[in-house]
């Protein structure tokens, strides 16, 4: 099965929630401390200002929400704060009809939040999802994958590894963190997923990619793997 990169747009899509919303979207990797959150979803209020002088309009037809991060509070700043973006860094904010073509493919363990986007000047709302994905490396068959080894400040110091298991990637990869990234080479999963996240990258199934494109959304773009991904349950 082929896969591609998709664009998220920008990483840092500052629109702006209640500080009752900021500390109830305190997501982490185990979601431990917000599991009230996910298993009584509730729509999260997020708040744009379109009176923004000198900033390209906002377009609530795109599938990905993007530049968002050039919008200010305005006239709402005394009701509303601006998050802390930790949470949302790896997530991506898409419309109500990419999440519908997502959730008729096979994820992984993707998480979806409903989002309630109010446009304070047209008092208009919006209905998006924040598509919060999640690495999960029991989908993964680390003895059959490799990663590449690569230096955060340089570039070309480049080493490609391998683990036997999933505790020997983590206790000979974790002392180099700070200093390197741990990019897939192969990726050898083992089911037919039609999306997967790598800790950098959103990577979707062709048929997947065919599907958002039937859709007519010219909005969304997608890039060739610069990795092998093998299936090995392969329908």
């Amino acid at each position: 099965m082929k896969y591609y990169q998709i664009e998220r747009g920008s990483v840092y899509w500052q629109l702006y929630c209640s500080q009752e919303e900021t500390a109830r979207l305190q997501l982490d990797v185990h979601l431990l401390r917000n599991r009230e959150r996910w298993e009584n979803p509730k729509p999260i209020q997020l708040y744009v200002d379109t009176n923004v002088p000198d900033h390209e309009q906002l377009d609530f037809n795109d599938p990905i929400l993007r530049n968002t991060m050039l919008w200010s509070s305005g006239g709402g700043s005394r009701k509303w704060h601006k998050a802390a973006f930790t949470p949302f860094i790896t997530g991506m904010c898409i419309s109500d009809e990419l999440y519908k073509i997502f959730k008729n493919f096979n994820l992984t363990n993707e998480q979806f939040l409903e989002l309630e986007i109010k446009n304070y000047q047209k008092q208009t709302t919006h209905k998006y999802w924040l598509f919060y994905p999640i690495v999960n490396y029991r989908f993964i068959e680390i003895k059959k994958s490799e990663f590449k080894k690569i230096g955060i400040k340089d570039k070309s110091d480049v080493e490609i590894v391998a683990y036997n298991d999933l505790e020997e990637y983590f206790d000979k990869s974790e002392p180099y963190m700070m200093t390197h990234e741990f990019k897939p080479h192969i990726w050898c999963v083992n089911e037919p997923f039609d999306f997967l996240f790598d800790r950098y990258n959103y990577n979707v199934s062709e048929r997947l990619r065919n599907a958002i494109e039937e859709a007519g959304m010219s909005d969304v773009f997608f890039y060739d793997l610069d990795y092998e991904v093998i299936v090995k349950k392969e329908n």
